[in-house]
């Protein structure tokens, strides 16, 4: 009877993630196929045996039902698979083939070379879970059961054995298998595959790592792709293959069950034992197997053969015992993964394992001490600790295990011996920060002790000198002279500058500039790679971030380094764990918060730690509403000695009134004006900066809060990009003189703001309209010389073209208004442009024309209006021959200008009055006496009252005037032709542009 054949392992269709489509090409030795992710996805293509593996970052669906009108020989039977935040894609390929991959265009192309072809396409008796189906879901009709391809028995239940699409890894059901649909459930055989335990499911948020079994020669290798860098450690122990990394990672055991098959002939289970640090795998495996640990990139390759095999690097402990009490073990070693301690459930003995980030680097036999057993391995170091006294500690040249408190550190080209007289023995080695043997001796024997280091210092010879300055840096450091200490190892970089690249030097200079204030510095000495496994550095890396201001990465350090805070000294343990503190509480981790403060209980703190304790309890107190205990402990500590404390507290006090309702802006601000004399620097003065701004801004005052976040800007770039204080100045600048609060302001104090912060303005047109705003501004309380300088500023530096060829036109506007045509003319000679839009051209003619009838040149003004036949240019000429005397033709030119509105007995305008009336006075100067009476016959009735109504009748009427009355009333007309005339209308320009 022909066997149903159960689908491979495909995958069902998913609605959820992106949808890329798949194509392929068949050539002559080669399967191309092409996939439609986004350009730059990041992906990874590898081979095991007789499978393509292609995994992408991101979450995806795959579209294969191209490939079913092109079959491709040498890539067959594609899937894919969800894995966390990632998505692999599987192919059957030969197992020669070669694989090259590439960017075309919108394409990521992969290319599968070999003479040979795949297993062929299996045919799943249903195809509903298939990954290959239509879009839209839609599967291909099931196949014929007379016509499945025949399998045998052992291929049937591993394909069976495919979890369902539900759960991509099939976590939690061990006995899953395919739906299918329009057939008869495929014949199961019973479960012969390895049993997986400890397995929990996982979401595409988790963090999580395959694991892919690939059968090579001799042998299984396990592969473990990474996301990122990660130490390991693999030793086997009573017939458990121990696997360890040392990132909290979860596991994907899809590619167990998919070999299961394999893997019977090297594992028979497989477990994942639970660490809340670690991703710790147990492997029952059969007996008589060696380990090879290797790594290509940031994947793990760990290989089960039956042929002998030692690490490629072995490591050899050595005893410690001169100078120390007790046993010390040290292993050198380097690039050492996190610590890891974990119960073997089986034995119940307790280990410690240090995983290794470089392969091969193992224990190649078993060593046993008094204190400890150092356990054989493949990769890493296990101590199994034969007594509760037992510590094990990491650094970054080797492992020290003792079974005192003694220190116990390595010895490097820097030696650790930090005493002063003889040196120590070079098997004595010391932890990486100890202050208190850096101290030598009590506080008080400082002067002496730093004689006699000195003293050494000067015996030395004047080439070989750095040793003992490495002495005297530490004391300096360990006795708070972080300025002394960094003096001291600038002269041994000068001497020495292989010392860049020593970890432990870069280690000390990193706590010393951090102690002297020079976050950057610290953070760039204390982040070298040497340091990566170095719990101290990590305390320290801890205080660097949180004075930084970054809350998140401090904790994180802090959970790293945590494990070696019982050596230190009780002070230098307060100052991390106050740290702590703080960073709990900028991130409301109220619980954590008060955790480390209760921990500082069991120290003896002195009092400035004690003074702190009690404002950090305080703020609990506020952030927990209980408010009464807050704001006692704050006044309480508003007259602390310690005037950074009593800094604080104040601010709190002052902040928590001003929220209450207790205080006004005006009160508040008077508050904390008084407080930035009493601590200057740090965190602390730029948030004071920040609120004061605000309150400033609330009270209208926008000078001081604009000058708040200057200085904030200045003396705290960095806090300053935290708090956006660039951006909040420059929103501001726009509101007063782009969205009109400056108008609540006198001109005076406008322009005076403006001119204060002029570099807020900002660039292209929104500026241009903000300095041509206020130029109006002035214009209209006549500050004319001002709003001149504010638009030659933009002529000479912010326009160019048509723009700044306007821009001038109303610089000299204000020109002519001050009375300065002259300037007016040079400004618009020096802008001309060869090309202008036809209405600024016109409106540039026009004020050159009147720059030039204010200097008495009529000639070239009536030259430059040629051709102009507007009303405005009419204007400009009944101005020009009215200045140059020729009364004939100022007459015909405002005849024209006043037109016909006399028969409609129409108002006259201001500027027509004016022209009329000095029309009738050229009419009397020509003696036209029946031009005069025609004026009469038109006009009267409109000039019977207004403006030059007296004039008007004096000069119409039949009586003859002497010269002395003509010349009055033409006194009288000039002392108010240019009010009522071009400058009303220039000022009249200024009021109403850019609103």
């Amino acid at each position: 009877m022909a066997l149903l054949c159960a689908a491979p392992a495909i995958y069902a269709q998913d609605e959820t993630g992106r949808l890329v489509s798949v194509q392929g090409a068949q050539q002559s030795n080669a399967a191309r196929l092409a996939f439609t992710v986004p350009v730059g996805t990041n992906y990874t293509v590898a081979t095991q045996g007789n499978q393509l593996l292609i995994t992408f970052d991101g979450d995806f669906r795959f579209n294969f039902s191209a490939l079913a009108g092109s079959p491709l020989r040498q890539a067959t039977n594609p899937r894919f698979r969800r894995l966390g935040a990632r998505t692999l894609v599987q192919f059957d390929i030969p197992a020669d083939a070669r694989t090259r991959d590439f960017w075309s265009g919108q394409f990521l192309v992969v290319d599968v070379y070999s003479q040979n072809a795949a297993r062929p396409q299996t045919v799943s008796g249903s195809q509903e879970d298939s990954s290959i189906a239509a879009p839209g879901g839609t599967a291909p009709q099931p196949v014929d059961d007379e016509a499945a391809q025949p399998q045998d028995e052992q291929t049937a239940a591993d394909d069976a054995a495919t979890p369902p699409s539900g759960n991509p890894a099939g976590v939690g059901d061990e006995t899953a298998t395919l739906p299918t649909s329009g057939a008869q459930p495929p014949v199961r055989e019973p479960q012969t595959g390895i049993e997986i335990r400890g397995v929990t499911a996982f979401t595409a948020e988790d963090k999580v790592v395959p694991v892919l079994p690939l059968e090579v020669e001799d042998g299984l290798q396990l592969q473990f792709p990474w996301d990122e860098e990660v130490g390991s450690a693999v030793f086997e122990r009573s017939g458990v293959l121990w696997v360890i990394f040392d990132r909290p990672y979860k596991l994907d055991p899809g590619g167990l069950r998919e070999a299961d098959g394999m893997l019977k002939k090297y594992l028979t289970a497989a477990e994942v034992h639970d660490n809340k640090d670690a991703l710790v795998l147990r492997f029952d495996v059969v007996q008589g197997q060696y380990f090879v640990v290797e790594r290509d990139g940031n994947t793990w390759l760990i290989s089960l053969k039956h042929t002998p095999a030692k690490p490629r690097f072995p490591l050899e402990p050595s005893r410690q015992a001169e100078g120390v009490q007790g046993q010390q073990i040290f292993v050198p070693a380097t690039d050492i993964g996190r610590k890891i301690e974990v119960e073997d459930p089986a034995i119940g003995d307790f280990l410690v394992v240090l995983p290794m980030i470089g392969e091969g680097r193992g224990m190649a036999q078993e060593y046993s001490y008094a204190s400890s057993q150092l356990l054989e391995t493949a990769q890493g170091v296990v101590v199994m600790p034969k007594s509760d006294f037992v510590d094990v500690e990491r650094f970054t040249d080797g492992i020290a295990i003792r079974t005192t408190g003694n220190n116990m550190l390595s010895a490097t080209n820097l030696s650790r011996d930090t005493g002063a007289g003889p040196r120590a023995n070079k098997s004595d080695f010391k932890r990486l920060v100890d202050f208190a043997a850096w101290r030598i001796g009590n506080e008080w024997e400082y002067r002496k002790n730093k004689s006699i280091l000195l003293y050494e210092l000067s015996l030395q010879p004047m080439d070989d000198r750095n040793a003992a300055r490495w002495k005297l840096a530490r004391f300096y450091l360990a006795h708070s002279r972080a300025a002394e200490a960094l003096g001291v190892l600038e002269r041994m970089m000068a001497e020495d500058p292989l010392l860049a690249q020593n970890s432990e030097y870069l280690a000390i200079r990193g706590i010393a500039n951090f102690k002297q204030g020079r976050l950057e510095q610290a953070a760039v000495d204390l982040a070298t790679r040497g340091l990566e496994a170095e719990q101290d550095a990590e305390l320290w890396r801890g205080l660097v971030a949180e004075a930084r201001g970054q809350y998140d990465a401090a904790l994180e350090h802090y959970r790293r380094g945590k494990d070696v805070m019982g050596t230190y000294d009780d002070y230098d343990r307060a100052e991390i764990q106050l740290a702590v503190v703080r960073s709990a509480l900028e991130l409301d981790r109220i619980e954590l918060a008060i955790r480390e403060l209760d921990l500082l209980n069991g120290l003896n703190l002195n009092d400035e730690q004690l003074a702190e304790s009690v404002f950090q309890s305080a703020r609990i107190a506020a952030m927990q509403g209980q408010m009464d205990q807050a704001l006692a402990q704050f006044d309480d500590l508003a007259d602390a000695p310690y005037r950074w404390i009593s800094a604080r507290a104040r601010y709190a006090r002052t902040k928590q009134g001003l929220k209450n309702g207790d205080l006004t802006a005006v009160d508040a601000i008077d508050q904390l004006e008084r407080l930035r004399f009493a601590w200057r620097g740090a965190r602390f003065e730029a948030e004071l900066l920040d609120d004061l701004a605000d309150l400033y801004f609330d009270t209208k005052q926008y000078e001081l809060g604009l000058e708040a976040l200057r200085q904030g800007i200045s003396y705290f770039p960095e806090l300053a990009r935290e708090k956006q204080m660039v951006a909040r100045s420059a929103n501001m600048f726009r509101e007063l003189f782009f969205s009109g609060r400056a108008d609540e302001l006198s001109p005076i104090a406008a322009i005076s703001l403006y001119y204060k912060f002029r570099d807020l303005t900002p660039l292209g047109s929104e500026g241009d309209l903000m300095i041509r705003r206020l130029a109006d501004r002035l214009v209209s309380v006549d500050l004319l010389d001002r709003a001149a300088e504010l638009l030659e500023y933009q002529v000479r530096v912010r326009t160019e073209g048509a723009a700044r060829a306007q821009i001038a036109a109303n610089l000299a506007k204000i020109h002519i208004l001050n009375e300065q045509p002259q300037k007016a003319l040079e400004i618009m000679r020096a802008t001309r442009e060869p090309r202008l839009p036809e209405d600024i051209d016109a409106t540039r003619r026009h004020v050159e024309t009147r720059a030039l009838i204010e200097l008495g040149r009529y000639e070239e003004a009536e030259v430059l209006l040629e051709g102009d036949r507007s009303q405005e240019a009419n204007e400009l000429r009944a101005d020009i021959f009215w200045g140059s005397k020729a009364w004939s033709r100022f007459s015909n030119t405002v005849k024209d200008l006043l037109g016909d509105g006399w028969r409609r007995n129409e108002a006259l305008s201001p500027l027509e009055r004016l022209n009329l009336i000095r029309l009738t006075i050229a009419l009397t100067f020509m003696e036209d006496r029946a031009g005069l009476i025609e004026m009469r016959r038109r006009y009267g009735s409109q000039m019977r009252g207004g403006d030059f109504a007296q004039a008007f009748d004096l000069l119409t009427n039949d009586q003859e005037l002497s010269g002395r009355e003509l010349g009055a009333i033409a006194s009288q007309i000039a002392s108010v032709e240019k009010l009522q005339s071009f400058m009303r209308d220039y000022r009249s320009d200024f009021s109403s542009s850019g609103r």
